[in-house]
């Protein structure tokens, strides 16, 4: 039991980690990147979509390489190549620079997340994945929520008391990302013990993971996957956009956007965090299905109404039960997922699972800062929300949860 918790901490560890990365710019990326020469909205939807992009479409690869090589070397080199990306990013002197390492940054991501994902559902035991999946996603959502806090803290702390130049202040944040970064790898070196059943040598079917789903679960696994791309789409749009729309629409400067919205994306991430380890023990008493439909009909239509709230203060507290109702969702669809992947190809499939999340979260920013742009500046949170509920309803029309001996 030691072992296994130990083993779960580290890799929940190692993914925070590389969430905290992601989320260590959200109070401040858009202003960085045009001190750095974005000139538009779209500029910025470009930067934040570049992470995914790479993340995105080599998810399924170092997935399935983590299925033939084993899911632990996998996971120490993405993290010795997030380190030196994350230095990288620091160091960047015009937007373009950004762009590239931002993308290097996503390939180290995809070298993380889904073989850490996928070598937690190989340590559990059916029955307990609710469970382990609400730690798992709920430290290693951490990183998501602290790290805003973090980067804008380290940055106030840098631009007032440092009294470093507003640049140089954005820059701090990224060394201690590398840091951390380095420290996870050896968590996973010593703590990570890799299960028995897990073998090196891919199978012939590979290829063709789908195979080896029983056919009646196979709409499931579709119905799941499209539904990650509209928690892609909501998931990642949210942040960059709601910077860029409170500070245009209270007319608020640079240093009190930062502030503000560290303060709002801290305390909706504290709200995550204990909705979450909560969520997992519901994901194991109840339907998964009906938790996922539920929850994120709710989540869905507070996004629609975000726009409408009327002040900053308003925005923050519809935020935050949009965040949670959201973390109600989130280890009962990871869990479902878990239940329906056999051990073999489970790393192939997270990775798919991953890449359709992935498109979403790359459409997301793009997409919203266009309609921000073009149509009007509540449109995207209108889209999102419409999004959302259309693909919940097809996984509550056609999905099917397995009994307790068809869990693999």
């Amino acid at each position: 039991m030691f072992f296994l918790l130990a083993s779960v901490l580290a890799l929940s560890i190692s993914a925070a980690v590389v969430m905290f990365g992601f989320g260590i710019v959200l109070p401040f990326l858009p202003l960085y990147a045009q001190i750095l020469g974005a000139g538009s909205g779209l500029d910025i939807g470009l930067l934040s979509s570049a992470f995914l992009l790479t993340r995105t479409f080599l998810a399924t690869p170092f997935g399935m390489a983590s299925d033939r090589i084993g899911r632990k070397k996998m996971i120490m080199l993405g993290m010795a190549v997030y380190a030196i990306t994350s230095i990288l990013f620091a160091l960047s002197e015009s937007w373009f620079q950004l762009l590239i390492f931002r993308l290097l940054q996503g390939v180290a991501s995809a070298m993380v997340w889904p073989p850490a994902t996928a070598l937690v559902a190989d340590l559990t035991p059916a029955g307990k994945r609710g469970t382990a999946m609400g730690i798992y996603n709920s430290i290693s959502m951490s990183g998501w929520v602290i790290g805003p806090a973090v980067g804008g803290g380290i940055q106030w702390y840098a631009r007032n008391v440092m009294m470093l130049e507003q640049l140089e202040s954005f820059r701090l944040p990224f060394y201690f990302s590398a840091a951390l970064s380095l420290i996870s790898l050896s968590l996973v070196w010593f703590l990570v013990k890799l299960p028995a059943i897990q073998k090196k040598g891919m199978d012939p079917l590979a290829l063709f993971p789908f195979k080896h789903i029983e056919g009646k679960f196979k709409k499931t696994i579709y119905a799941l996957l499209v539904i990650g791309i509209s928690y892609g789409f909501a998931t990642s749009f949210i942040e960059p956009l709601l910077v860029y729309f409170v500070q245009h629409e209270y007319f608020l400067s640079p240093d009190e956007v930062t502030q503000s919205m560290a303060a709002i994306f801290s305390v909706t991430g504290i709200a995550t965090l204990l909705v979450m380890v909560y969520a997992g023990r519901l994901a194991d008493k109840f339907s998964k299905k009906k938790i996922i439909a539920i929850f994120t009909s709710v989540a869905q239509a507070l996004t629609i109404a975000m726009p409408f709230s009327g002040s900053i203060s308003n925005i923050g507290v519809v935020m935050v039960i949009r965040s949670a109702f959201y973390s109600l969702t989130s280890p009962a669809y990871t869990a479902l997922q878990q239940d329906l992947l056999p051990q073999k190809v489970r790393g192939t499939l997270t990775g798919m699972f991953d890449t359709f999340f992935g498109l979403g979260s790359i459409a997301g920013p793009v997409i919203s800062f266009i309609l921000y742009d073009e149509v009007s500046h509540s449109m995207p949170f209108i889209v999102s929300g419409i999004l959302g509920i259309a693909t919940v309803l097809i996984l509550f029309l056609i999905a099917k949860e397995p009994a307790k001996d068809e869990v693999q």
